[in-house]
């Protein structure tokens, strides 16, 4: 599907107002790119444990936004990770030539002049085909070994000449979730769910994302695995990858749920406790998921944790520390820390 993608040039003073004048045309699906720094509020509300580094603040800002392009024949489109181009786009710009569109918008801009001492800003457009990008990702997620005789295959890709036939086989396609097994904190949940499953556990995944967690478990001897992500592609994504691993549906289950808001209600839709319970997550949210997990875990089960990066480390272990766990492993890969604690 093709999109028209739009910027804006103009500067960090004039863009919120732009920003308005854009909502004031139906056009309140837009980005705003800038280097103002963020304040310590800003920094803690983001989904990340890193940093941001925006660089000096120069002055200049870009507003972008998207409209369909003329003679899209198929409705359907390949996500970016934003919402930009999910935004409904306003009927009175339904066969606009980006010309028009452009000079509408700049009228508008003129208009609030008399008001406010805005700047004409310069506004450039471009044609975007999904079909060029979508799936260039792929060609550099390959078959690789996230363990001694476990490996990890892009759906799409052949068995390498190398693999033995004792090998465990992962089947994954990512889709929009997250969880190829590349990054070093899903590789660090991995090495410690092999080496503490037996043919009896049943596992907890709370944030599954492809499921590449529940499925590496189950394909490695574990009885069951149940699932949660507040992702609804999560979710379809994790049960698609188990079929694609032959996984029985007896064994494997998957909801959409907040298990630090909806901790009551997943209780229900399980009725038991979980041998081992696994997060990859951020240490942002494994410190308050430390006050409910130990709710679904059996006494003297495990909690395996990931996605820490080095300097949350403390404040993680304090947490489950706190929470009656006890620390049996401290892994670390990179920058990256994760936990194997023992309910007591």
């Amino acid at each position: 599907m093709k999109w028209i993608k739009y910027d804006i040039h103009t500067t960090t003073k004039d863009a919120d107002v732009i920003g308005e004048i854009l909502c004031e045309c139906g056009i309140t699906g837009y980005e705003i790119s800038d280097h103002v720094p963020l304040s310590a509020k800003e920094e803690k509300q983001m989904y990340t444990n890193i940093p941001a580094d925006l660089g000096p603040d120069d002055g200049r800002s870009v507003l972008t936004f998207y409209t369909e392009a003329p003679g899209n024949d198929v409705k359907e489109y390949y996500s970016t990770g934003s919402s930009l181009r999910d935004m409904d786009i306003p009927d009175s710009f339904a066969g606009c030539s980006p010309d028009e569109l452009i000079q509408q918008i700049q009228e508008k801009i003129k208009a609030m002049q008399q008001f406010f001492p805005i700047q004409i800003p310069e506004i450039t457009y471009c044609i975007q085909d999904d079909s060029l990008w979508k799936d260039k990702w792929k060609e550099n997620f390959k078959p690789f070994y996230v363990a001694e005789g476990i490996l990890v295959k892009p759906t799409w890709e052949e068995l390498p000449a190398s693999v033995r036939p004792s090998d465990i086989v992962i089947e994954i396609d990512p889709g929009t979730a997250f969880g190829t097994g590349i990054h070093e904190t899903t590789k660090l949940c991995l090495l410690s769910l092999r080496k503490y499953i037996t043919a009896e556990t049943r596992i907890l995944d709370a944030g599954c994302g492809s499921g590449i967690l529940a499925i590496a478990a189950l394909l490695c001897g574990a009885k069951s695995a149940f699932c949660l992500d507040i992702d609804p592609s999560a979710v379809e994504g994790t049960l698609e990858n188990a079929a694609k691993n032959q996984i029985d549906n007896s064994r494997i289950t998957a909801i959409q749920s907040n298990i630090l808001e909806e901790a009551a209600a997943v209780k229900e839709k399980y009725n038991g406790t979980f041998h081992i319970a696994v997060a990859n997550i951020l240490a942002d949210v494994i410190v308050p998921l430390s006050d409910y997990i130990g709710d679904f875990i059996n006494k003297n089960g495990l909690f395996i944790s990931s996605g820490i990066l080095t300097q949350k480390e403390d404040e993680v272990k304090q947490a489950l520390i706190k929470n009656n766990f006890q620390i049996l492993e401290t892994n670390t890969m990179g920058e990256w820390v994760s936990f194997v604690a023992k309910k007591i």
